[in-house]
């Protein structure tokens, strides 16, 4: 890191289920509803607070509980249903929820013990494949057409990407923080990752081409991807979860 150079540490997370694909139709589901939609704004609610449940993509008395909760919050009707302002409200204060940045840690003495965990190495990564390749190049031609240099797969990168996809589909859940690895932040450091600036996109569809309109037709999202201060990007695709593939964007600037 340069010196005197604070280290960003901003995310844009915000939940890409099919719902959040290009349309102008008004819609509106509650009480009784499932499906990735609804799984999708259960982990939004469950991140900002709102809701306690399993991330089922059931709509429960539970969701229906934190949408009204959070209707009540931001001033809307209380129906207890996710209708347009709703929805677009949810992902204005999803898409700004911030990660506090940890303290600094207290020193303490050195003491004889064990030997230190050596950090985890992941194994070892082929060529992008190619959907993450597809998607590289739709994220490089978005930075082109806003005067924008093109991001590099950084193949350290690109590895935790694939491990956090992975995880979101074997622990099923859908979070920055993950239950094997803790936030973004944790799991660049722990695989040995340095950086100046990061951040991560997560996404939940079906294929490469909505889940990057989706994420372009969200500012937070769009910032990320056209940020000046990213000059790499990781991208694992697996396939799993409710929506059909887990996509993960880890992008830091160097």
């Amino acid at each position: 890191m340069l010196k005197g150079h604070r280290k960003r540490v901003w995310i844009v997370l915000i939940c890409v289920a099919l719902f959040l694909s290009s349309t102008t139709t008004a819609f509106a589901f509650g009480k009784g509803a499932k499906g990735p939609d609804v799984y999708a704004v259960q982990g939004m609610l469950k991140s900002l607070g709102y809701y306690s449940g399993p991330i089922t993509g059931y709509y429960g008395n539970q969701t229906q509980a934190g949408v009204k909760a959070f209707q009540s919050k931001y001033g809307l009707p209380v129906t207890g249903n996710v209708d347009d302002q709703t929805l677009q409200s949810i992902l204005w204060a999803y898409g700004n929820l911030k990660i506090p940045k940890k303290p600094a840690p207290t020193p303490t003495p050195t003491l004889p013990g064990p030997k230190p965990t050596p950090t985890p190495q992941a194994p070892a990564m082929p060529s992008l494949t190619v959907e993450e390749q597809q998607m590289l190049d739709l994220v490089n031609k978005a930075r082109a057409e806003a005067g924008l240099p093109p991001l590099l797969a950084d193949p350290a990168v690109t590895k935790t990407a694939r491990l956090k996809s992975q995880d979101m589909v074997d622990n099923n859940y859908f979070s920055h923080d993950s239950p094997t690895y803790g936030s973004p932040f944790d799991m660049l450091n722990k695989f040995g990752i340095s950086y100046n600036a990061a951040g991560e996109n997560i996404a939940c569809n079906q294929n490469v081409q909505a889940a990057h309109e989706a994420l372009m037709n969200s500012s937070g999202h769009r910032a990320n991807i056209l940020s000046k201060d990213y000059t790499h990007i990781g991208i694992g695709i697996v396939n799993g979860g409710p929506c059909g593939k887990m996509f993960t964007q880890q992008f830091i600037g160097k």
